[in-house]
């Protein structure tokens, strides 16, 4: 039999569904009720949860991070000519002002054939190379989603993209491509070694500050008034701001595209100007 504690009424925090943040809600509720050794168990309890927030941010993060970062990844889908099986194929992304992946495919590709039948997918995305051979200790994540076309009301999303992948605004006239949108069930994050974990979308997702106007204006700021400062700041040659975000900005090179992150999230304009402003000052390359 389990000791008592006093004030405590069972319904206030029922055995059956226990969990440590019912321990602080408990303590709250009951506090001057419970001995030193009790308090003392509540404030160590209260310690870890803020460490597990913590870490949870940091890796919710960091798999954000690798997604924002790369281009390209392997879309999963439910194959129709051998069904029950998995059908992989490269594909190129972005993402869209909540950070759900957007997808531009054509109607006569297998896999779009597939996810018109099945709107199951997944989305595996690997980190680069960073000079290692080992494709084993690179990060990656992969976006479990329903995928859904993009009407009318998604014409942000689809020069979003158009801005990453300028090709791409023939491919219409030839194969009727259309956008697609992947609404996340849910995120699986590799980092490394013990760094494995699933992640919720509202933890995966985050809300772009600027509206598509005000991204556009920021860009085209940049493009015309600043490209000296972009090229040197990526290690020169042609350069072409695409994007912006809370968390950093994507630049268009030959060699494909750059992904800078700002030391701390912005949220408004101002930041932004800060931050950009920051950047167009500095005079030595990070990446060179």
């Amino acid at each position: 039999m389990g000791a008592s504690i006093p004030g405590y009424a069972p319904q206030d925090c029922p055995p059956t569904t226990f969990r440590p943040a019912d321990l602080t809600h408990c303590a709250i509720v009951h506090s001057v009720f419970l001995d030193e050794p009790v308090r003392f168990v509540i404030a160590e309890t209260q310690v870890a949860l803020a460490f597990v927030r913590s870490m949870t941010i940091q890796e919710n993060r960091a798999a954000r991070g690798l997604f924002l970062q790369e281009s390209f990844g392997v879309l999963s889908t439910i194959s129709l000519d051998m069904p029950g099986y998995p059908f992989g194929s490269v594909t190129p992304y972005c993402v869209d002002n909540q950070c759900r992946p957007i997808i531009y495919i054509s109607h006569i590709a297998q896999h779009t054939r597939n996810i018109l039948a099945d709107s199951r997918v997944s989305l595996t995305v690997v980190e680069g190379s960073g000079g290692s051979n080992d494709v084993q200790a690179r990060s990656r994540v992969t976006c479990v989603a329903n995928v859904r076309p993009i009407g009318d009301d998604g014409a942000d999303a689809r020069e979003r993209y158009f801005r990453y992948f300028p090709s791409a605004r023939q491919y219409d006239q030839t194969h009727a491509f259309a956008v697609f949108r992947l609404e996340l069930v849910r995120v699986r994050f590799i980092g490394g070694f013990g760094r494995i974990y699933w992640i919720e979308p509202g933890e995966f997702m985050t809300t772009n500050p600027f509206s598509a106007a005000q991204e556009s204006r920021i860009i085209q700021n940049m493009n015309n008034d600043h490209s000296n400062a972009l090229r040197q700041y990526c290690g020169g040659g042609p350069t072409e701001m695409a994007g912006i975000d809370a968390e950093g900005f994507d630049v268009l090179k030959s060699s494909g595209k750059v992904r800078l992150t700002f030391d701390t999230p912005i949220r408004n304009i101002e930041d932004a100007r800060q931050a950009l402003s920051a950047i167009a000052k500095c005079k030595t390359s990070p990446l060179t």
